[in-house]
């Protein structure tokens, strides 16, 4: 089924039409705790993305939570081994190690084997990323009577 995409998006590419990857329509992995390296038993070693979050609201924490978790995203990257790159993240040294050992950290994941699609998707959601990151800012600023920041 791969070398039907690629033959596909080949084709496209000759005949000078960009088919970017729609990030909206990517086939996440469900979240996951990510407290220990022995929590990535089941993530695939195939190219791919990988999401961080951290929980900061537990189930029934808010009101509007409908007594669901509350995760706020972390990072966004890409990896050509996904259970390797989320590995990574519990090697000493790294600066998410001890955050991740708090058990608040979540993670998740899509496999995309084209690395062309890796590279659009992971841009895409990290402008997102960065964009949500801005607006979460000044609306915390509003919150804490700071307008004159926004």
């Amino acid at each position: 089924m791969e070398g039907l995409a690629r033959l596909v998006s080949d084709s496209l590419a000759r005949h000078g039409l960009d088919a970017p990857v729609d990030h909206r329509r990517l086939q996440w992995s469900s979240w996951f705790r990510c407290q220990s390296s022995f929590d990535l038993l089941l993530v695939p070693s195939e190219p791919g993305l990988l999401a961080l979050a951290e929980a900061i609201a537990a189930p029934g924490e808010l009101a509007t939570a409908t007594g669901k978790r509350m995760l706020a995203v972390l990072q966004i990257s890409q990896a050509d081994d996904v259970c390797l790159g989320l590995g990574r993240l519990f090697a000493p040294g790294n600066p998410l190690r001890e955050r991740l050992s708090q058990g608040r950290c979540f993670a998740r994941y899509v496999v995309i084997k084209d690395e062309g699609q890796r590279h659009s998707a992971v841009a895409e959601l990290q402008n997102w990323l960065a964009s949500s990151s801005e607006t979460a800012t000044a609306f915390s600023d509003l919150n804490l009577g700071r307008e004159d920041t926004v």
